[in-house]
């Protein structure tokens, strides 16, 4: 009896501590990703709006018109390289 109160105890304290450290790696997450130093504009050349969502990041980039410059996260960068109606500019 005494070995299983002692597994039980270390069970629950390693679950507590698990939850405690999950909570701070969502804290740690929870700042924005796409700030200035990981961002990057690429500009639309298209004709007509176009809506695409970088793959990495999971962001809804619009497009309105030709000309127009849209902040990127830079984790969807090769994604949108590859899209012929935008040009990366900076």
């Amino acid at each position: 009896m005494c070995c299983g109160k002692n597994r039980e105890a270390a069970r629950a304290a390693a679950m507590s501590a698990g939850v405690a450290g999950s909570a701070r790696s969502r804290n740690a997450t929870a700042v924005p990703t796409h700030d200035l130093t990981s961002a990057i504009v690429f500009e639309f050349t298209g004709d007509a709006p176009a809506t695409i969502r970088g793959p990495a990041s999971g962001e809804m980039y619009r497009f309105r018109s030709r000309g127009e410059q849209v902040r990127v996260d830079a984790r969807d960068r090769r994604a949108l390289l590859s899209h012929p109606a935008l040009r990366w500019v900076r």
